[in-house]
């Protein structure tokens, strides 16, 4: 809930701009549930809901380096992740980072940021 001109910020890592196969889909919505959106359809269901996007920001180089610095710190303390978590629940988080990173360095799939006020 936002007051009159409260203003918001929304990110979306799942912005599908480019060829995506079924297996990498899978992969990158291993953690959780997502929907995947093409270009355009977050700015038109912000302003269905009532906003104004005043800016908007691509970060999806920034997501591929934090996902390729995250998967390398994991990497480094693999021993006591992996009796922390299990080998698979390790080696499914080591999956999806490197195709976090594959994705957003290949601008497969994109993240962008957006201001909006209402």
């Amino acid at each position: 809930m936002l007051r009159i001109s409260g203003r918001m910020l929304f990110t979306d890592a799942m912005i599908v701009t480019g060829l995506v196969s079924h297996d990498e889909l899978a992969t990158r919505s291993s953690i959780g549930r997502y929907f995947f959106l093409p270009p355009g359809e977050n700015e038109r269901l912000i302003a269905l809901a009532g906003f104004a996007v005043l800016q908007q920001e691509d970060l999806t180089a920034d997501a591929a380096s934090i996902a390729a610095r995250w998967r390398a710190a994991r990497e480094r303390h693999r021993t006591p992740l992996i009796e922390r978590e299990g080998p698979d629940n390790f080696a499914g988080l080591q999956r999806f980072l490197a195709c976090v990173q594959q994705l957003s360095e290949e601008r497969r799939l994109s993240r962008v940021a957006y201001l909006a006020e209402k």
